[in-house]
């Protein structure tokens, strides 16, 4: 345990067995970010045959605000999580409360069918689409970034339910791909269109939760 200017870091590594490491990286993802209070700071997957992933939160839980990140090394066989914070004791217990998710996760998903787990990935990918959506959107990145996360976890949605009846995030994310393909793709979208894309996507995490729930 580190204190870093006013606040406590508390760091923890652990090593993981799953051979898809991408999948490890997004299991922690979901894990820190499947709560409300989480919003999406900052992101990374290093574009290579070694996989690298980072990713970081500003968290409010339990009346606690914490700075937290993930971090997935291939090399390493290794999850990393950091949390800062006020309250060195409140960070132990929320650190402690991750960790056991996520291994719980790590669990079941070394448990379920390869059909189930295929699924799983899938909505996985959706989840991080959606928490990146929102962080382009708040960072007023071009319409072109925002677009590619709407289309990207729009078709992972498809994939993950395939042979479900016909999903409404299916329909309403088509819904908002016609309505903003057609404004201009190097530009941030207009504040009241990114507003209610934004509250629009809230909504798809939601059932995004209620998809990967089913597997873990």
């Amino acid at each position: 345990m580190e204190e870093v200017g006013d606040k406590t870091e508390v760091s923890r590594t652990s090593s993981y067995q799953i051979a898809d490491s991408a999948v490890v990286f997004r299991l922690a993802w979901y894990t820190v970010a499947s709560k409300p209070g989480v919003l999406l700071t900052e992101y990374s997957e290093a574009e290579s045959q070694i996989f690298k992933g980072k990713a970081m939160f500003s968290v409010d839980a339990d009346s606690q605000k914490y700075d937290v990140r993930i971090w997935v090394e291939e090399a390493q066989r290794s999850v990393e999580i950091t949390v800062w914070g006020k309250n060195g004791k409140a960070i132990h217990e929320y650190l402690e409360t991750i960790e056991s998710a996520l291994n719980a996760h790590l669990e079941k998903f070394a448990t379920i069918s390869d059909d189930e787990r295929a699924k799983l990935r899938r909505a996985l990918v959706a989840k991080t689409c959606w928490d990146r959506l929102i962080f382009e959107i708040l960072n007023k990145a071009p319409l072109n970034d925002v677009y590619i996360q709407l289309a990207h976890g729009r078709e992972m949605m498809i994939k993950a339910t395939q042979g479900e009846d016909l999903h409404s995030l299916t329909l309403s994310t088509s819904g908002w791909l016609s309505e903003i393909e057609s404004l201009p793709r190097d530009e941030s979208p207009p504040a009241n269109i990114a507003a209610e894309l934004a509250k629009k996507t809230i909504e798809w995490k939601k059932e995004t939760h209620e998809v990967i729930a089913r597997y873990l």
